[in-house]
Formats: C-alpha cells, structure tokens, sequence
C-alpha cells in the first residue's frame, strides 16, 4: 500500500509513476475525490458526536434537550453510514494503487524498456532438442499422462530427472544458508488476506486457485506466506537484515499466457521454487537488492549456465515492486534468454500493510522495507539439460544428481 498522506501532499508523482506502468493516471484524481469525501464527513461528524456526548452528561434531560439529542443522533446515525461507505471506497481505491516506480526505471510500455545490463558464459549455438523432447525421450518426463488426470501445464518429473531437481533445490537452500538466511518450509495455502497485505490482491486475483470449502488460496510464491511472519513486528534497527529463504510448491493458474509456452514445462501450473526474502531499512534497501541479485548470479554460476542480468522496464514491473532485475538462463532450443529468476525491492508496500517496523536507535519506529529474490525453480533444471545434452541424446548430469 502506498503511502496516503505523501500521496496527498505530491499527487503528480503517483499520477507520473502510472503513467510510466502504462495504467490511467486519472485513477489518482478519482482517489483524491473519495478521500477528500471521506474528510469532509470526518470533520462533519466528529463536532456533532461531541455536542451529543456533552448533552448527556447534563443530568436528567428536558424534553428539549432530549429532542435534541434524538436529532443529533438521526443525523449523526446518517452521517455514520456515509462515512462507512467512504471508508471502503477510499480503501478499496488506495488498496488498487501499485507502487511507486523507482528513479532509475527505465520507462517503456509493456517490456520495451526492459535492458540487458550484462552477458554471462557462452551460449550452446546448436540447438538440439528441446527439454521437453529430451526429457520424454529419456522417461524423465511424462506430460501426456499429467494432461490426461490432472490437465495442461501439469507434468510428472521422474526417475534421474525428479532426484536431479530435488538435488538444485537443496544446493540453492544450502547455498542461502551459507549466507546467513534462515530457512523455512512455509504454508502452500492461505487466507486472502495474506495475498491482500503482501500486494498481490487485488491486482492478481484472477491467477491465483481457490480450496472453495475452507476459503483458502493456493500460493504463487512462498513470497507471500514468508512475509506474514513478520506481520505486526517491531524489530530493532540493529537486528536488520533479517534473511528468510523458503522451499515451498506453488500454484498459478498463469491467466494471460494462453499460447504462450504451452509444450514442455517452462510454464506450469504447478512447480517447486526456493525464495529469498529480507526485511531491511530504508537505507539498505538497494544495497540489499543487490545482494539478492548476487546471490542468484552466483547460483547460476555454479550450474555453469549462460545467463544475462536484465532490468526490468516500468511497463513490466509487478504491482508490488518497485524495481525488478531478472536473471535469463539461455535454452538453445529456443535460441534466446529465458527467465528463470527476478528479484524485486517492493520498498514499503508491503511492510505498510503488513504493520513491519523498525525501531532506530533515537527511539523512533519507521516502515521497514521488504525485498524478494528467486533462487531456484525447475527452470534451471530443464536449461541445465538443454545446456548439456549431446548430439546422441544422451545429458551429462552431475553424479551426485543420479539415483
């Protein structure tokens, strides 16, 4: 959530930052309408529930005082009800509001302005074939059963394959431990509000499945479960950076990508992925967001794959960033970088709506800034194996990743 009174106080700046995502800079203007509303009926209200407290400290009323204080309280009860609608609008309207659009940004609809700020290794001209094509070829992947009892984007990783994965994720979980995260399986299922105080509700609403019954949504990322450990807390300046890396499944039902990435299993419902997240000061907030990035650079090292670094343009960044860099592993069947990691400094968006604070060491309490970064997923299973095939279909995998 951003931040009320500075969006009051500088309203050009919110409407300049939605103009840079691309989205109707008229939405501040609507804003500001509902809130001025909302004060207009705060100021109305808050006199005349004081003349009505002090009528009914006068003893026993005369019928006039009590005819009047009948008044005051019809009016006030209609006031009240005005007022509760104000308070919804105005939150339903700030709550819509993305966040701010860092400086260094560059600006571009949709992924024109996103920028390759490094190239790394050297790329597999030769195609091959692609993961997918391998992977059956080889009975480490079996797609056409998944379809059949569970639907598309669904797979069954198996045999060398599934214990290969499982073998990336605990060497990128050992690897953040080493750099001092601490580690946590968190919930695959959560309340909405979880989703609506981390920022992904109610922009990404429709890409998220739903346990009817008990009211539960499906995780995208252990991002959002992750963060509402630290729902409410105060934490002392001096304990920041606090550094959680979480292993969880997760679950998108990948709304606006019909067509895209439909063979193979780039893009699928349902995958496992080890996350990075930090809780930091405002002044370490860059600083921090480049540590994440390093720590995803030096993963990707590790597997001896091709990459490149990209900064993600301002018609591409998610409603909770503020600034986002990805990391791209080559996959030669496709002939072009694909991301496989992004790492995003949200700033004070989500530690707004969470309550997550720090106390400096002059006594005063301030929002902490919250940061995310992706270590691992499947997709660099499957760019190691495009990676590292040979030309009788046959893929060197490390030994220790066989059965």
């Amino acid at each position: 959530m951003i931040d009320r009174e500075l969006l009051r106080q500088n309203p050009h700046q919110f409407r300049d930052s939605l103009t840079k995502r691309g989205e109707d800079p008229a939405r501040i203007d609507e804003y500001l309408k509902l809130d001025t509303k909302w004060r207009e009926l705060t100021v109305e209200i808050d006199p005349l529930r004081a003349e009505k407290n002090q009528l009914s400290r006068g003893g026993k009323p005369t019928p006039a005082v009590l005819k009047k204080a009948q008044a005051l309280a019809k009016r006030i009860s209609a006031i009240e009800s005005e007022l509760k609608k104000a308070e919804t609008a105005v939150k339903t309207a700030l709550w819509s509001l993305p966040n701010l659009v860092a400086a260094d940004v560059p600006v571009g609809k949709e992924e024109s302005a996103n920028t390759t700020i490094g190239q790394f290794g050297h790329i597999r001209l030769r195609a091959g074939l692609s993961h997918h094509e391998l992977m059956t070829k080889l009975g480490w992947l079996d797609l056409k059963t998944a379809a059949e009892f569970s639907g598309s984007r669904f797979r069954y990783l198996k045999g060398d394959a599934a214990w290969a994965h499982l073998q990336i994720m605990g060497e990128a979980l050992r690897l953040a431990v080493h750099h001092g995260f601490t580690p946590i399986i968190p919930p695959v299922m959560t309340r909405a509000e979880t989703l609506e105080k981390t920022g992904y509700l109610p922009f990404l609403k429709d890409d998220f499945f739903k346990v009817e019954k008990d009211d539960l949504l499906l995780s995208g990322t252990s991002e959002q479960t992750l963060l509402a450990l630290f729902a409410g807390q105060t934490f002392k300046e001096e304990e920041l950076p606090i550094r959680l890396v979480g292993f969880s499944t997760c679950f998108r039902r990948e709304v606006g990508s019909y067509g895209k990435d439909v063979e193979g299993m780039f893009r699928q419902h349902q995958f496992d992925k080890v996350e990075m997240v930090s809780i930091t000061t405002p002044e370490k907030s860059v600083e921090e967001h480049e540590f994440l990035v390093s720590m995803e650079e030096e993963f990707v090292k590790k597997l001896k794959l091709p990459y490149q670094k990209v900064l993600i343009g301002s018609g591409d960044l998610g409603p909770t960033a503020a600034k986002k860099i990805d990391i791209e592993a080559w996959f030669p069947s496709q002939a072009r970088y694909r991301e496989t990691h992004s790492a995003s400094n949200c700033t004070d968006f989500q530690t707004r709506r969470l309550g997550v604070k720090y106390r400096t060491s002059d006594g005063q309490d301030k929002l902490a800034h919250s940061l995310n970064g992706t270590l691992a997923t499947e997709r660099l299973l499957i760019s190691y194996i495009e990676n590292n095939q040979h030309p009788d279909g046959s893929v060197s995998l490390p030994r220790h990743w066989r059965i």
